[in-house]
C-alpha cells in the first residue's frame, strides 16, 4: 500500500468522530419527549429515566417523596451548577399539559447543551455549569392518573369513594385534586386560615383540606425546597394565559421581582395579576415568596379552557411562548445567587479526582481555556463549589461538582472486611459504586479521614471503613 494511500485513509479515521459524531451523541441528540400525546405519569417516568441515561453528566433525579398511592414524585436535576431554581408542574390534575411543557423543557435544554448550542442568545453549556434548574414534572401524580384514566386505576376498594367525590359520576375529566380529594395548591402555610372559596368538604376541586401541608405532596415539595434552597419559584398552571408573580411582597423586593416577571411577561405575552390587598393565599408561589422572600411565579399556560385539560393543539403555542422561561429563570437565579452568597475566605486542601477547567471569576463566562489535572491544590477562598487556587496564571478559579477536601495520607493500613464492602472511584458519599469485595483482609496505601486506597484486579479503589480492624 502507498504511503499516499495510508494518509488517507488514517485522515479518514481521524475525521469519523467529527464528520459523524459518537452513537451515543447521535443517541442523545434525537427527541426523548413526545408532547403531543396524553402525557401520563408512567410515561413520564420513562422519559425520565431515558433523559438521564442519555445525558449521565447533565441529569440527575431522584423521588422526594410518595403519595397516599405510591407514586414517586420525581425531582430531576438539569445542570451542574451552584445556583438553584425550581420550576414545578401539575399541581392540579386537570392541569396535565403543564408537565409535557417542563418535560419537554428538560429534553430541549439537554440537547441544546449536548450540541453546545444557544437558546435566546445564552448558550446553554455556560448557563447550566452557572446553575441547576430543579424541576417537579408532577406534583400531583395520584390526581392527574385520576383524570385520565378514571377510578379503575385505583384499588378496587376505594374506586366508590373516589366516585362519591367526583359527585357519583365516573367522569374525572374535571378533577384538579389530589386522589384524597384536596386542593394541594390551597395547602401551602401561606394565610391558609382566610383561603377564599373553601368547598369544606373533599371533592374535585377547591378543599384546602383540615390543615396546612397535610398531604404527601405538599410536605414532600417543601422539604424539597428548603433542601435546594432555590433562588427563584416557577409553578406552572392553566390556563388563561396570566402571570401571577406578587402575595404581599416586601417593598424591598418589589423592583427586583418586578424586573423578573416582566421578562417572562415578555417571554410569553402573559398579562401580569396586578397585586392586591387581600389575595386568596395557600398557593405554592405564594408560600415561596413569604418563607423565602424570593420571586415567585405562576405562569397560567394556554387559553381558558373551563373546567377540563387543554386540548393538545394548544401546545404549540404553549412551547413557542414558555421554551425560553426556564433559561431566563436560571440565568437570573445565578444573579441572585452571586449578590446573596458571600465569597468565604478560608484556607482549604481541595483533591481533583478529575481534569478541571480554570476561570478567571467564579462564574463559567469567564474560561481561561486552560485546565488542572487531577491533583491535590491549596484553595483561599470558596463560593458554593468554586474555589479560587494558584496556578501558573496566578489565582484562578476551579469548579467541583463533588468537592472532595482534606488531605490524603501515603500510610500502610491493614484492613479486615467482615462484610460485602462497596469499592468506589471517589473518597465521598454518594460516588459511583464499581463493584463489592467479599469478606477478606487488604491492604491500603493511602488514607483520607475514613476512606483508604487499596489495589485490586479492577485498579486502585476506594473503600470506606467506619472502624478499621
Amino acid at each position: 500500500m502507498t504511503t499516499k494511500l495510508w494518509r488517507t485513509l488514517l485522515l479518514i479515521v481521524v475525521l469519523i468522530p467529527y464528520l459523524f459524531g459518537s452513537p451515543n451523541q447521535a443517541a442523545a441528540a434525537a427527541d426523548i419527549v413526545n408532547p403531543n400525546q396524553t402525557y401520563t405519569y408512567e410515561l413520564m417516568t420513562d422519559n425520565i429515566r431515558q433523559l438521564a441515561q442519555a445525558y449521565p453528566e447533565l441529569i440527575e433525579y431522584k423521588s422526594i417523596g410518595t403519595t397516599l398511592y405510591g407514586r414517586d414524585i420525581w425531582a430531576v436535576r438539569l445542570g451542574t451548577g451552584d445556583a438553584n431554581v425550581l420550576i414545578n408542574a401539575s399541581h392540579h390534575a386537570r392541569e396535565w399539559l403543564t408537565t409535557s411543557l417542563v418535560m419537554n423543557m428538560i429534553d430541549d435544554y439537554a440537547q441544546l447543551y449536548a450540541n453546545d448550542d444557544s437558546l435566546n442568545g445564552r448558550n446553554l453549556q455556560t448557563l447550566l455549569k452557572n446553575s441547576s434548574i430543579w424541576f417537579v414534572p408532577m406534583v400531583n401524580p395520584d390526581g392527574v392518573t385520576l383524570q385520565q384514566k378514571g377510578a379503575s386505576a385505583f384499588p378496587a376498594e376505594v374506586r366508590s369513594s373516589l366516585i362519591a367525590m367526583n359527585g357519583k359520576s365516573t367522569d374525572f375529566s374535571r378533577w384538579k385534586a389530589n386522589a384524597q380529594g384536596i386542593d394541594l395548591n390551597r395547602q401551602y402555610p401561606a394565610e391558609w386560615d382566610s383561603i377564599l372559596y373553601n368547598s369544606g368538604y373533599p371533592g374535585y376541586k377547591n378543599y384546602k383540606g383540615t390543615e396546612p401541608l397535610q398531604t404527601n405532596e405538599t410536605k414532600a415539595l417543601v422539604k424539597f425546597t428548603e433542601e435546594i434552597d432555590p433562588e427563584i419559584g416557577i409553578a406552572y398552571h392553566s390556563s388563561g394565559r396570566i402571570l401571577y408573580w406578587h402575595f404581599h411582597t416586601l417593598e424591598e423586593n418589589l423592583e427586583r421581582d418586578r424586573s423578573i416577571m416582566s421578562q417572562i411577561e415578555n417571554l410569553t405575552g402573559y398579562t401580569p395579576v396586578k397585586p392586591t390587598a387581600n389575595p386568596s393565599g395557600g398557593g405554592y408561589t405564594d408560600w415561596f415568596i413569604q418563607a423565602l422572600g424570593r420571586p415567585g411565579l405562576t405562569p397560567e399556560i394556554g387559553r381558558y379552557g373551563g373546567e377540563n385539560s387543554l386540548p393538545l393543539s394548544e401546545f404549540p403555542s404553549i412551547w413557542k411562548e414558555n421554551r425560553a422561561v426556564g433559561i431566563v429563570a436560571a440565568e437570573k437565579g445565578f444573579e441572585l445567587w452571586q449578590k446573596r452568597v458571600p465569597v468565604e475566605t478560608k484556607n482549604t486542601d481541595l483533591i481533583l479526582m478529575a481534569p478541571v477547567a480554570v476561570y478567571t471569576k467564579p462564574d463559567s463566562r469567564y474560561p481561561l481555556n486552560a485546565s488542572l489535572t487531577a491533583q491535590p491544590l491549596k484553595s483561599d477562598a470558596r463560593i458554593g463549589n468554586w474555589f479560587r487556587v494558584e496556578t501558573w496564571v496566578g489565582k484562578s478559579w476551579v469548579h467541583v461538582k463533588h468537592p472532595i477536601t482534606g488531605k490524603i495520607e501515603e500510610k500502610e493500613t491493614k484492613l479486615t472486611l467482615t462484610g460485602k464492602t462497596a469499592m468506589h472511584r471517589e473518597p465521598r458519599e454518594g460516588s459511583a459504586i464499581v463493584a463489592e469485595l467479599s469478606p477478606q483482609s487488604v491492604t491500603a496505601f493511602e488514607q483520607l479521614g475514613n476512606w483508604y486506597h487499596i489495589h485490586t484486579w479492577l485498579g486502585d479503589v476506594w473503600i470506606q471503613i467506619q472502624q478499621p480492624k
